[in-house]
């Protein structure tokens, strides 16, 4: 026989997880700094956003925060990268000039492919969205240069993809819809 949860219990344990085991934590804080350089930026904000949780776990609802079509989109545009992602470094590399591929940032070539797929494979984003969209996010969770680094290689791989006529959108400023 399972006994029922209790949730002022549960409550109780996440609260000491976290308060008193995570938190206080050097290695742990540490090892959080390493996996996400923005984290002296994010802190403050998680810890509110847990405090939330914890307060009233029950009207906070993680599923309401993503609408459905977002959710397809992320989903989309990631098999899309995960796909494509040959395609992409083929337009990418030559851009690099004198840049080795495997020594530039993790997310400005993650940035840089899931650009390109909206370039190619995603007729309704205009090209200059795309473009500003990897440009603000490089600047908010990439390094100091990688704006700059992401907005010339992507803007480079627009004008390459629309000389060759390989960038099709669709245009909706004389739409009915």
């Amino acid at each position: 026989m399972q006994k029922s949860r209790d949730k002022k219990t549960e409550k109780k344990i996440l609260e000491f997880i976290f308060y008193n085991l995570m938190l206080p934590v050097e290695n742990f804080i540490s090892d959080v700094e390493e996996k996400f350089i923005h984290w002296d930026d994010d802190a403050d904000m998680m810890i509110v956003l847990m405090n939330s949780l914890l307060q009233k776990p029950s009207s906070f609802n993680f599923a309401e925060m993503v609408t459905k079509e977002k959710l397809d989109y992320a989903i989309d545009l990631m098999e899309c990268a995960i796909d494509k992602k040959a395609i992409c470094l083929e337009l990418i590399k030559p851009k690099l000039k004198n840049w080795d591929a495997d020594r530039i940032a993790s997310l400005d070539m993650i940035l840089m492919q899931m650009g390109v797929c909206e370039f190619l494979y995603f007729e309704t984003i205009p090209p200059k969205v795309t473009i500003n969209e990897y440009i603000d996010l490089a600047k908010d969770y990439s390094t100091e240069q990688s704006g700059h680094f992401v907005n010339g290689i992507l803007d480079n791989i627009h004008k390459e993809l629309i000389t060759q006529n390989k960038i099709h959108k669709k245009n909706f400023k004389n739409s009915t819809l």
